[in-house]
C-alpha cells in the first residue's frame, strides 16, 4: 500500500507540469518512510518531494526526460544520510490510470534498485502519476523483483483509494 498526502500529491503534479528548457516532462522523487503490514505487506508513507533540478537533465530527445548522473547521485547521498525509500516519479498528462511505458519500465529496472546499495532496508520505487490516479512499482527487501503496488490511498477530502488489480 502507498499512502500519501492530497496536498503532496498536488505539488508533485503541478513541479512535474511545469515546462522545462528542452525535456518534453520533468520527473522528481518522493521520499517516503515504510512499515509493515500486520498481514503481508508494508505500506509505504511519502512524506516529502524532491523535483530533479533543471540542471540535472540531459538533452536526449529519444525519452520525454532523462535524468543525469547528478540527480541520482543527490538523490543516493540524501537516502544515504537519511533512512527513507526513494520513489521516482513522472506524469502521464491524462486522466484514468496511467502505466509505465516500455522505457519507463526498461530505465527504471537499471537505476532503482541502486538505492538498495545505499539504504538496503527500505522499499525503493518508481511512479507514474496522470492527473487523476497513480500506478507503480516497488522493489523491497527480500523480494528480487519489483512488484506492482496494489493499492493507494491519498489522504485528504475526499479520501481517494486506488486498487489496482492483481
Amino acid at each position: 500500500m502507498f499512502k500519501v498526502v492530497d496536498r503532496l500529491l498536488e505539488r508533485v503534479r503541478l513541479d512535474l507540469a511545469r515546462p522545462h528548457e528542452f525535456a518534453a516532462e520533468r520527473v522528481g522523487f518522493l521520499v517516503c518512510r515504510a512499515a509493515s503490514l500486520e498481514r503481508e505487506g508494508i505500506v509505504v508513507l511519502a512524506h516529502d518531494y524532491s523535483p530533479v533540478e533543471d540542471e540535472d537533465y540531459v538533452d536526449d530527445p529519444t525519452v520525454g526526460a532523462m535524468m543525469g548522473p547528478a540527480a541520482i547521485r543527490k538523490a543516493l547521498e540524501f537516502v544515504l544520510n537519511n533512512k527513507a525509500g526513494m520513489f521516482h516519479v513522472h506524469m502521464h498528462d491524462h486522466h484514468g490510470r496511467p502505466r509505465f511505458s516500455r522505457i519507463d519500465a526498461r530505465e527504471s529496472a537499471k537505476f532503482v534498485p541502486d538505492f538498495w546499495n545505499v539504504r538496503p532496508g527500505m522499499p525503493h520505487g518508481a511512479l507514474v502519476v496522470s492527473t487523476d490516479s497513480v500506478w507503480g512499482m516497488c522493489w523491497y527487501p527480500g523480494i528480487s523483483a519489483p512488484v506492482e503496488i496494489s493499492e493507494f490511498v491519498v489522504v485528504g477530502s475526499p479520501m481517494v483509494l486506488v486498487r489496482n488489480p492483481s
